[in-house]
């Protein structure tokens, strides 16, 4: 009897088992069509690049931080500190999205760009370029003919500009790979060429430090170097026209004689959101960001952004 038993609740029990097997599976089954499909993850598109030189940084800084403040949907944009030529270079080979450039396109860079499809240049500042000399020098101002002389080699003594006791003319520009070489021979020497007498610096730090040691000393630098260690001078268009402090107001009116256009690059076919980026920086907005920083409004005139200001 007892033995039957034992046979029937196997029976039971075997009969049983696949009928629950097949039970979960079916719920299983159940489950897993009720469960939604994981959603795929957007992937954010690549920040844009601008390269920029390091001078200009604080300003460009500005100019993105405001931008994303306004338009929160465009996409990021990276702010890369270099060299003007290596921003240049960049550009062409594709590396960066823009390029921050102080002069205009050299040669070779315009065959590049036209090999790798062209290039597009949106002037948006303008800034001044220093003539800088020891606290101590006598000598007050200088003429752009006069600055052409002694770059290209044919004034070498401060005598012949009235400082009998200034000894050989020590002139100075900045390195190869700095937007002010090239500024310099654009503006000054028609593309000819320094004077093999003419020191070549690799930074604007160096450039103002050296300024400082050599009393005899004459150079080149950028607005934002210029500081209580050097001397700028008054600068004439020409021998003979009125001779403009390095100051504000004239930089900013562009009355200075030595300014050079700041521009962003772009290939010719930017990103949508590169493209309205220029668009806002060349706003009355963007040129007021321009102003605050001391470089002279490109695209609107400085009495708008003045009134833009007033407005605050």
């Amino acid at each position: 009897m007892d033995r039957l038993a034992n046979v029937s609740r196997r029976i039971r029990a075997e009969s049983i088992g696949p009928q629950v097997a097949a039970l979960v599976v079916v719920l299983a089954g159940i489950g897993s069509c009720a469960s939604p499909a994981p959603s795929r993850q957007e992937v954010p598109p690549a920040p844009i690049v601008l390269a920029g030189t390091e001078y200009a940084a604080p300003m460009l800084r500005a100019q993105i931080l405001t931008f994303r403040e306004l338009y929160p949907q465009a996409d990021s944009i990276v702010l890369q500190p270099n060299g003007s030529a290596e921003g240049v270079e960049q550009l062409v080979n594709g590396e960066v999205d823009m390029a921050l450039m102080l002069r205009d396109l050299t040669e070779p860079e315009v065959e590049a760009a036209v090999t790798k499809n062209g290039l597009r240049s949106f002037p948006i500042a303008w800034d001044a370029v220093a003539v800088v000399v020891h606290p101590s020098s006598p000598i007050q101002q200088l003429s752009r003919s006069e600055l052409t002389q002694i770059y290209s080699g044919v004034l070498t003594n401060w005598s012949a500009l009235g400082w009998s006791r200034g000894g050989e003319i020590m002139a100075i520009t900045g390195g190869p790979r700095l937007g002010l070489y090239s500024f310099g021979e654009q503006a000054l020497l028609a593309d000819s060429g320094y004077s093999k007498s003419v020191y070549a610096l690799d930074s604007e730090e160096e450039i103002a430090r050296v300024v400082s040691e050599r009393p005899n000393a004459v150079a080149l630098l950028s607005r934002p170097f210029v500081t209580d260690r050097v001397r700028p001078l008054r600068v004439s268009a020409a021998i003979g026209f009125p001779y403009v402090p390095f100051e504000r107001g004239a930089i900013l009116e562009r009355r200075y004689p030595l300014l050079r256009s700041l521009a962003v690059a772009t290939p010719l076919k930017p990103r949508t959101s590169a493209a309205d980026f220029i668009t806002f920086v060349s706003s009355a907005e963007g040129q007021r960001i321009v102003a605050r920083h001391g470089y002279a409004p490109a695209t609107v005139p400085i009495r708008i952004v003045r009134t833009v200001e007033e407005g605050e």
